[in-house]
């Protein structure tokens, strides 16, 4: 029974929760059959990106989507979502990362608040530790740029391909170098995992309404 109740609790949190922030904003008129997606990720996926650089346009529906879900979740405007989802997907495609989880490291580390600042001294929307990376943080234009979303994520996102390559594309074990509890043990990849397949679902089924819809309009 308690088993039962798990499932349907993780079910509403990667599926039911992402389709009411589309249907909130406005991003589909509820088709009547839409598939959910096999919510998982591969240790490899991240090498879907290629490495060259690439205009991102804001009008994107996946972009409008992730937007429009970080903007309701976790209370900020609408200009600042979209500022923030364009540059983790910016620095996905140079990174070789998933957006979305550099998304979901932002939700965990500064719930997107860019002058958040950690007890350990750790800055801005991805908690850039300048002590642990003195020499990027100098390059970067020191402390001050920390608190500037496009640089803390251009640098975050970085050190977060480092680590991903040092742990061999294995992705708890980069969250935890991230976090810096590799060899303590802790639940943070797990926090972060569960934000990410959230995003995912809604990207996906962003995708599958898109079909959905046309397909009609070709219909009729």
């Amino acid at each position: 029974m308690r088993t039962q109740i798990l499932l349907k609790r993780a079910y509403h949190d990667t599926v039911t929760i992402p389709m009411l922030f589309l249907i909130g904003a406005g991003l589909t008129q509820q088709p009547s059959r839409i598939v959910a997606p096999t919510l998982k990720i591969d240790a490899n996926d991240a090498h879907e990106f290629p490495k060259e650089a690439i205009n991102i346009d804001p009008n994107n529906l996946k972009i409008k989507a992730l937007s429009g879900y970080i903007k309701e979740r976790f209370k900020i405007s609408e200009n600042k979502a979209a500022t923030i989802v364009s540059e983790a997907f910016r620095n996905g495609l140079k990174q070789g990362l998933q957006p979305e989880l550099i998304l979901a490291v932002i939700a965990v580390e500064s719930k997107f608040k860019e002058k958040a600042v950690s007890p350990a001294g750790a800055r801005g929307l991805m908690q850039v530790l300048a002590k642990a990376h003195p020499k990027k943080v100098k390059r970067l234009g020191g402390l001050p740029a920390l608190y500037d979303p496009r640089k803390n994520i251009s640098l975050g996102s970085h050190i977060l391909a480092q680590y991903k390559d040092v742990s061999n594309g294995n992705i708890r074990r980069t969250l935890l170098r991230y976090n810096g509890s590799l060899s303590k043990g802790s639940r943070y990849p797990d926090k972060v995992m569960r934000i990410y397949k959230q995003m995912k679902t809604t990207a996906r089924l962003t995708e599958q309404l898109q079909l959905a819809q046309a397909s009609r309009i070709t219909v009729h």
